[in-house]
């Protein structure tokens, strides 16, 4: 019996000491979750930020189509060089024959 409670004292010191530790850990852990509720989205801002990106992409991808056709009228304009305008048809050639008898 002795034997028993010596033990059991024994695992009473250990269990001690843990909640000691337990309880200084979670200490720690309630300081960092405070400081972290601080710091979190809420739904407002997630919204708005949902909504900043989208007019971000919207503009972009209008701007990148604009810049696209630009180009593309650009290169279509300037790549096939223009056909040369016909020349003033040339005066025509006029044989004169003297009159005949």
């Amino acid at each position: 019996m002795e034997e028993f409670s010596v033990e059991a004292q024994q695992r009473l010191g250990r269990l001690e000491e843990f909640a000691i530790e337990a309880r200084e850990r979670m200490i720690k852990i309630e300081t960092r979750l405070d400081h972290i509720e601080t710091n979190m989205a809420t739904k407002a801002d997630l919204a708005n930020l949902s909504a900043t990106m989208i007019k971000w992409i919207v503009g972009m991808v209008s701007g990148a189509g604009l810049a696209a056709i630009t180009v593309m009228t650009f290169v279509l304009n300037n790549a096939v060089p223009p056909k040369a305008a016909p020349s003033a048809s040339p005066a025509p050639i006029v044989f004169q024959l003297p009159p005949t008898r």
